[in-house]
């Protein structure tokens, strides 16, 4: 990641903060409602600072709108152009007093959701699918080969990942964090909402020491 590169978007996430916020920053702010949680969402996603959107079980992708879902309590990511079906439980905002905006984050608690039922087995706590209709899903390979019982896949079929838990960590495209590859490995949803605060806490403590 160049320098370049930070001095430009870095400016626009802390625009994007203050915009949300106002002149004075909380430290801590929690969401549990679900059409605040879409606006807030859907603000990142679409303000021009570049974010990166770290997911549940590892990897990370740029959110780039938020909307309702068809299922039941659920909301929809759109990341890097894939649907993400998540049932959220909270949205949290988390900045550090004695750290810049970059290391402020936002990170989404997602609540149980019930598997589809289309697989047997899953090996994470997320089922990527073929959507035919609302609600009526079918293994993800038949979006690879654009047939279903012997019939062209609607126009209105879609690939879609449903998470039955975790979280994921939204962070500014040019920060540190986001330039470190082995954040991809799904630590803020390991850790938890409380844990990956004090573990971002001791990244900012040891930068400000250094």
């Amino acid at each position: 990641m160049n320098n370049e590169f930070r001095l430009t978007e870095l400016p626009k996430w802390e625009k994007l903060i203050e915009s949300l916020f106002g002149s004075e920053l909380p430290l801590h702010r929690e969401w549990s409602n679900y059409e605040d949680i879409i606006k807030i969402l859907d603000t990142i996603g679409k303000n021009e600072a570049e974010n990166h959107t770290f997911l549940p079980n590892g990897g990370g992708l740029d959110l780039s709108a938020c909307t309702n879902s068809k299922e039941h309590d659920c909301i929809e990511l759109n990341l890097d152009s894939t649907t993400h079906i998540v049932k959220p439980e909270k949205l949290v905002f988390q900045r550090f007093e004695d750290g810049d905006l970059e290391w402020a984050y936002f990170f989404l608690e997602a609540d149980e959701l019930k598997s589809s039922g289309v697989y047997e087995d899953l090996l994470y706590s997320e089922e990527e699918l073929v959507e035919l209709s609302p609600g009526e899903y079918i293994e993800r390979h038949f979006w690879d080969t654009g047939h279903y019982n012997g019939d062209t896949l609607s126009q209105n079929a879609r690939l879609v990942s449903r998470h039955l838990n975790g979280s994921f960590a939204i962070f500014s495209k040019a920060s540190l964090y986001n330039a470190n590859s082995s954040t991809y490995d799904g630590r803020h949803s390991k850790l938890k909402e409380k844990g990956f605060k004090n573990h971002i806490q001791e990244v900012v403590v040891n930068l400000n020491n250094n």
